[in-house]
């Protein structure tokens, strides 16, 4: 009895000993695996609200050594999340960070492309504005020098010149907005849009206050010459055909919730523009020809200065084959002498890239002023009587031959 006590008290003492290792075995198991559960799924939570680089640099470190820790407890844990496995959630996890890295890598040459954008918004504004002020100091000289001319003279001179300044810095703004945005695709645009409120001027802020100043331009009472209301249809025809070409893409990326107003808005500023370039342009153009004698019939658009052009030249055609007079002669050398050293050498390229007159245009009246020199030059009085002098100058010299030998 004793002996069987005394076996059963060092069983029961042996199980004393072995039941609490095994518990704490089977608690030490348990603890791995929520650990790892707790802090893997901290990792995927931290990756998913990652906002930088630097921070996602941070994380795949601790991914590192999250993965270094649990290597060799991986049986366990893969018992313990079956049917998932230790490298089906590291490989979860790596899936997570590489879409968060390259939709942050994204962002982050989104955000550099609005700061160039920015900076060159700010830089385009500060020089317009240096511009008009310019040309607000240079308009209210004009206007006090009014009584002495020469020194009136010096100052328009250089408002023409800032003018062209203008339009050429202009015209460089406008070669970037079609370079960057005539092929940009709709995802960028879309990228670009979602930012643009950053924008303290966005393009389509700055285009509207660009044409409004050329309309003021335009309309200025400072006396300008034929060459520099040309030279501003030209440069609306060229501002027409870039918005022709972007309009649409920049209000959708600029102003996407009220677009059709937008681009509409634009389209009347450059209706505008060319109404109040036209108001001083064909006067211009009608004294010019008139202050040559040459009186064309009164004109107000394209079409009606071509045909006022072809009715002159038709006109003298038909007077200069009826009659015999050197009226028409000199008539047809004066409008010659106009067309060609004037019009044509100096004015030509405006005029068509202006869309005054078409290079057809000038073609056909070419045409038709080598027909009127033809017809001018065959009837005139001078050549017919040149011709009567030469035969009076051969008669006079037969007879005086005849009169010697005699």
């Amino acid at each position: 009895m004793y002996t069987l006590t005394k076996v059963t008290l060092s069983f029961i003492a042996i199980l004393y000993l072995l039941i609490p290792g095994q518990l704490l075995a089977q608690q030490s198991d348990f603890q791995i695996t929520q650990e790892f559960r707790a802090e893997y799924n901290e990792l995927i939570n931290r990756v998913s609200n990652a906002i930088s680089t630097e921070e996602l640099d941070e994380i795949s470190e601790e991914i590192s050594a999250f993965e270094a820790q649990y290597a060799e407890h991986s049986s366990l844990i893969n018992a313990a999340i079956y049917p998932d496995t230790f490298d089906s959630y590291l490989e979860v996890l790596e899936s997570n960070f590489n879409t968060v890295n390259a939709n942050i890598s994204v962002i982050d040459q989104l955000n550099s492309r609005v700061e160039v954008l920015v900076n060159e918004m700010d830089q385009f504004r500060d020089r317009i504005s240096e511009m008009n002020q310019e040309m607000g100091t240079l308009e209210d000289q004009i206007e006090k020098s009014s009584e002495n001319e020469s020194r009136q003279a010096t100052l328009i001179r250089q408002y023409r010149l800032n003018l062209d300044q203008r339009d050429v810095f202009v015209s460089e703004f406008l070669e970037e907005l079609v370079e960057r945005y005539q092929n940009m695709d709709s995802s960028v645009r879309s990228e670009i849009s979602e930012s643009s409120e950053r924008l303290q001027d966005n393009p389509i802020d700055i285009l509207k206050t660009i044409l409004s100043e050329y309309i003021e331009l335009a309309s200025s009472e400072i006396s300008l010459d034929l060459p520099d209301y040309v030279s501003m249809r030209a440069q609306q025809a060229y501002f027409m055909d870039v918005w022709d070409r972007i309009g649409t893409r920049l209000v959708e990326t600029f102003a996407p919730q009220q677009s059709e107003a937008e681009k509409a808005e634009i389209d009347e500023l450059l209706e505008s523009w060319l109404e109040a370039i036209d108001g001083n342009l064909w006067a211009t153009l009608l004294v010019s020809f008139s202050e040559n004698e040459i009186e064309l019939e009164p004109f107000s658009s394209s079409e009606e200065f071509n045909r006022s052009l072809n009715s002159y030249v038709d006109e003298s055609y038909e007077a200069s084959l009826e009659s015999n007079r050197d009226e028409d002669y000199q008539k047809f050398l004066n409008f010659s002498s106009f067309w060609n050293n004037t019009v044509k050498a100096n004015w030509g390229e405006l005029l068509t890239t202006g869309n005054v007159l078409s290079y057809s245009d000038i073609s056909a009246i070419d045409i038709k002023l080598n027909n009127w020199g033809e017809a001018a030059s065959t009837t005139s009085n001078i050549m017919f009587i040149l011709l009567i002098v030469s035969i009076a100058v051969i008669v006079g010299l037969v007879v005086l031959l005849v009169t010697k030998k005699s």
